[in-house]
C-alpha cells in the first residue's frame, strides 16, 4: 500500500467510525443528563462500582479474547487462499467465547454474595450482582462477535452494531430510571448487554464464514496458544480494574461517595469520550498492524502515519475540551458535577501523552509481547497509585488529577524505549516537530483555564483557533482537503 493510500484508508475508516461515535457521544450525554438528574451523584458513583467491578469479572473470565482473537484473525485473513485456516480460527474463537461468557456468568452468580460484601461491606446487594450475570454472559458473547468483525476488518459492520445497541440502550433505558430510579440500574444493565449481542450476532451472520468442526483437543491446544498472550493481557486488566477500584476505595473512605461521582464524571469525559476517537482510528489500525508487524520497516511506517493523523484530530479537541471543561460537565451531567472540574483538567492536560503513547502500545500486542505488555501496564498503575498516595495529603481530591498527568507523562517514554526494543521504531522528525507544536498549544491552554479562568475566552479561542489551522495544514499535506470534502461527500 503505497503512503497516500495508507493516510487514506487512516481517514476513511476514522470517518467511518467517527461518524458513529458522534451519535454515540451524543446518545451518552443524554443518557448522562438522565443520570445526573434522576439518579444525582450518589446514582452514577453506584453505576460506576457496578461496571468496574463487572469489568474485573470480565477481564478475569474472558482471558483477553478481545485482543488476541483480533490478532489471531487479522493474521488468519491476510493468508490469501486460506479461507479454511481463517474458518477455523473463528470457529475456535467462537467456542472460547461462549465458554468464557458461561464462566463470568457463573463467576458472578456463584460469588454474589463476596462480591457484595467485599465492595459494599455487606450483602445488601448480592442479589442485583446474582441478576448482573445475565449481563455478564450477555457482554463476553457479544464482544466475541466483534472480536470477528474487527479483526476481518468490517469497519462498517462494527459502526451499524454500535449504533443500533446505543439507541436501543436508551430508549429502553428512559422508562426504566424515571419509573424504578436506583432500582432500575440494573435492569438497564441486563437490557443493554442483550441489545449489544444481538445487534452484533445481526451483522457477525451477514458474513460469510463457513463452522468448521474443531475437536475438543484442538480446542484445548490452539486455545492455549492464543490465549497465553491474553493471560498477561488480562492481569494487566485484572490490575487496571483494581487500581481504580481502589482510587474509588479510597474517594469514599476519604470523602464520600458523591466524589466517586465527581471522579467517574471526569474519567469518562477523559477516558470515555477521548478514547472514542483513538478507538476510531485503532478498529483498522490494530488488524492492520498484526498483518504486517514482523516487518520493521513497514510496521514503524504504518505507526508514524496513525501518530500523525492522531496528533492532527486530537490535539484541537483536547484544547477544546481544555477551554470547556466547566461547561462540559454541566451539559454532559450537571451543575452539581462542576466539582469535578478541579481534576478533569488535569487528566485532559495528560491525555496529550496518552494519545501519543497509544500507537506504542501496540506493538507489544501485534508482537504477542504479553509480559511485556503487563510490566508497561503495571509500571502506569504504580507511578498513578503511588503519586496519589504521596500527593493527596498535599492537594487532596486534585492529587487524583495530578497524579494522571504524571503517569502519563512517564509512561509514554516506558513504551517508546520498549516500542524501540522489539521494532526499532522511531518517530520520524514530522513528528516529533508537530508534537513539539502541539505541546506547546496544549500547555497554554491548560495554563490559561487553570490560572487565568478570567481571560480563557480572549486568550483561549486563538490558540484554539491556531490549533485547528495547523492541524488543517498538516492534513491538507497528506490529503487534500478538497479531496478530504469530495470523501466526506461519498459516504
Amino acid at each position: 500500500m503505497t503512503k497516500d493510500k495508507s493516510y487514506t484508508q487512516i481517514l476513511k475508516s476514522t470517518s467511518i467510525f467517527g461518524g458513529s461515535q458522534i451519535l454515540t457521544i451524543l446518545i451518552g450525554v443524554i443518557r448522562n443528563k438522565i443520570l445526573a438528574i434522576l439518579l444525582g451523584t450518589v446514582g452514577v458513583g453506584l453505576i460506576s462500582i457496578y461496571q468496574s467491578t463487572l469489568d474485573l469479572i470480565k477481564s478475569i473470565s474472558s482471558l483477553g479474547i478481545e485482543t488476541t482473537g483480533v490478532r489471531e484473525i487479522a493474521a488468519a485473513n491476510d493468508d490469501s487462499g486460506e479461507k479454511d485456516q481463517l474458518h477455523y480460527v473463528i470457529s475456535i474463537i467462537d467456542r472460547w467465547a461462549l465458554i468464557f461468557a458461561l464462566l463470568g456468568a457463573a463467576i458472578c452468580l456463584l460469588f454474589c454474595y463476596p462480591i457484595s460484601m467485599w465492595v459494599f461491606g455487606n450483602s445488601s446487594h448480592a442479589l442485583q450482582f446474582a441478576l448482573l450475570s445475565i449481563c455478564m454472559f450477555f457482554t463476553i458473547l457479544a464482544a466475541g462477535q466483534a472480536v470477528v468483525l474487527q479483526g476481518l476488518r468490517r469497519i462498517s459492520y462494527i459502526v451499524k452494531s454500535s449504533i443500533i445497541w446505543n439507541v436501543c440502550g436508551l430508549i429502553i433505558s428512559l422508562p426504566l430510571y424515571y419509573f424504578y430510579r436506583l432500582d432500575g440500574i440494573v435492569p438497564v444493565f441486563i437490557v443493554v448487554s442483550i441489545a449489544m449481542y444481538l445487534s452484533a450476532y445481526f451483522y457477525r451472520r451477514k458474513i460469510e464464514i463457513q463452522p468448521m468442526p474443531v475437536s475438543f483437543e484442538h480446542l484445548k491446544r490452539r486455545g492455549i496458544s492464543v490465549l497465553r498472550v491474553g493471560v498477561f493481557i488480562v492481569l494487566a486488566s485484572i490490575l487496571t480494574t483494581l487500581s481504580f477500584f481502589f482510587v474509588r476505595a479510597f474517594l469514599t473512605k476519604n470523602t464520600g461517595l458523591e466524589s466517586v461521582g465527581l471522579f467517574q464524571a471526569a474519567w469518562t469525559i477523559t477516558n470515555v469520550y477521548l478514547m472514542l476517537i483513538l478507538k476510531s482510528m485503532g478498529s483498522d489500525f490494530y488488524p492492520r498492524l498484526c498483518t504486517i508487524i514482523h516487518d520493521n520497516k513497514k510496521a514503524g511506517l504504518l505507526i508514524n502515519e496513525q501518530t500523525y493523523i492522531v496528533l492532527v484530530i486530537a490535539v484541537p479537541i483536547i484544547i477544546l475540551l481544555l477551554l470547556c471543561s466547566k461547561i462540559a460537565l454541566s451539559l454532559l451531567y450537571s451543575s452539581d458535577f462542576e466539582g469535578a472540574t478541579i481534576i478533569l483538567n488535569w487528566q485532559i492536560l495528560g491525555t496529550f501523552f496518552k494519545v501519543l503513547s497509544w500507537p506504542l502500545g501496540f506493538i507489544l500486542l501485534a508482537k504477542g509481547k504479553g509480559l511485556i505488555y503487563f510490566f508497561s501496564e503495571s509500571a502506569f498503575l504504580i507511578i498513578y497509585l503511588g503519586a496519589i498516595h504521596c500527593l493527596y495529603p498535599f492537594y487532596d481530591f486534585e492529587s487524583v488529577g495530578i497524579s494522571y498527568l504524571i503517569a502519563y507523562s512517564l509512561y509514554l517514554p516506558i513504551v517508546f524505549i520498549l516500542g524501540r526494543k522489539l521494532s526499532k521504531f522511531g518517530w520520524t522528525n514530522e513528528n516529533l516537530r508537530i508534537g513539539f507544536i502541539s505541546l506547546i498549544l496544549v500547555l497554554l491552554a491548560f495554563c490559561i483555564v487553570k490560572y487565568f479562568s478570567n481571560y480563557t475566552i480572549i486568550a483561549g479561542i486563538p490558540i484554539l483557533v491556531m490549533s485547528l489551522s495547523y492541524s488543517l495544514y498538516k492534513l491538507n499535506k497528506v490529503f487534500p482537503l478538497k479531496s478530504l470534502l469530495d470523501f466526506f461527500k461519498r459516504q
